[in-house]
């Protein structure tokens, strides 16, 4: 197993400091950038030699729900074309409807106005023609015509331009809706890529699984497990112990929401195996939900881990984290800024989990807290 923090990230500052590009800072951002890897670098030289120890179930479990991540987000995307596309269909039918009310309109006067040409006598210009005895008359029964045939040679025009825009409208009509044919095909294929795939790793955990059950050192992999951990977060805590942070999480206690809508597992601080405790709570939520991030913060860890699958965290400041385990997906990438109530991934199984689920937790200055005493 390959652990990394992958680009490095850089400081970001407070609302009342903004950014220097002089030379002198871009020096010491580097400073930073290669303390941070120095620091890395040190404590992962350990770790690598005990990622040699990962059994091949393992390494093929690693494998797929990588790639299950990158389909589970191609999918992501395709839902939202489609909803795109979606939203353009009805804005087409939108314009179709108020194009064929217009040209009803404008075919409704035409005829009217045919007809009051008729009562006023129009059929019979030419016997007025030919007929000269009142001059006045003459011109201004003329003048009449003439008005009314200019009339309607430009509701004509408008009737025309009508029927033109709408055909229009009605070809882009016919090429969103097989657009959409198009996205809601590829859509299947992608859920039917992930589906098998999801069997697949159904089978992987269920072998994973027994190959543990006969594994005599359950509790000593479980104890590993939680101590890379630990040594991926004090790596953080020592290289970044120095630089401001974010605001942290001290006031947000108790007013921030749960990452994910579920049954919390009020787990923390309990007997998991052993003399290894829970230090964060599992959340039963369905596979593919969302999961928000519970404060601003930045993103400095993601990656696959043993025990916790594809696993992120957060930084919030302060000395304050968020860990969230078992993704299906991570949206962001090393070094993003997320907000409050973002989606940052999405629910699965990943590590080893027999059913979807999140595992959270929440560290203030390197130590686990209850997340319940936390979240509302």
């Amino acid at each position: 197993m390959v652990l990394l923090l992958c680009g490095c990230w850089l400081l970001q500052p407070s609302s009342s400091h903004a950014w220097q590009t002089s030379q002198e800072d871009a020096a010491a951002t580097q400073a930073r950038i290669d303390a941070i890897a120095r620091e890395l670098e040190r404590r992962q030289s350990a770790m690598q030699q005990r990622a040699k120890q990962l059994s091949l179930t393992e390494r093929e479990l690693q494998q797929l729900e990588t790639q299950m991540g990158v389909v589970a987000s191609e999918l992501a995307a395709t839902q939202q074309q489609l909803q795109a596309t979606s939203a353009q269909i009805n804005d087409l039918l939108q314009q179709q409807q108020a194009l064929e009310a217009e040209q009803a309109q404008q075919a409704k006067w035409l005829g009217e106005q045919l007809d009051r040409a008729y009562r006023i006598g129009e059929h019979d210009f030419l016997k007025l023609v030919l007929n000269q005895e009142n001059p006045a008359e003459f011109e201004r029964l003329h003048g009449y015509y003439g008005y009314f045939n200019r009339a309607r040679l430009a509701k004509l025009d408008e009737l025309k331009a009508t029927q033109a825009e709408l055909e229009q409208v009605r070809i882009d009509l016919d090429g969103a809706r097989q657009q959409l044919v198009a996205q809601e095909a590829e859509q299947k294929r992608q859920q039917g890529i992930l589906l098998e795939q999801q069997k697949e790793q159904k089978a992987l955990v269920r072998r994973l699984n027994q190959e543990q059950r006969e594994d005599q050192s359950r509790i000593a992999q479980l104890e590993r497990d939680q101590q890379e951990l630990e040594e991926v977060l004090a790596a953080i805590i020592a290289a970044l112990r120095d630089e401001p942070q974010l605001n942290g999480l001290a006031e947000l206690k108790g007013k921030m929401s749960w990452p994910v809508n579920g049954q919390v597992q009020r787990l923390f601080g309990r007997v998991r195996s052993g003399t290894v405790k829970w230090k964060g709570v599992t959340i039963e939520a369905a596979t593919g939900s969302a999961i928000n991030a519970i404060a601003d913060g930045r993103v400095i860890y993601a990656n696959w881990m043993r025990g916790y699958g594809l696993l992120l965290v957060l930084d919030h400041g302060n000395g304050y984290m968020s860990l969230y385990g078992h993704n299906q997906t991570i949206l962001p990438a090393v070094g993003d800024v997320v907000r409050r109530g973002e989606e940052i991934a999405r629910v699965g199984q990943s590590g080893g989990r027999e059913s979807p689920g999140l595992y959270f937790e929440i560290r203030a200055d390197g130590q686990p807290v209850n997340p319940t005493q936390w979240c509302r």
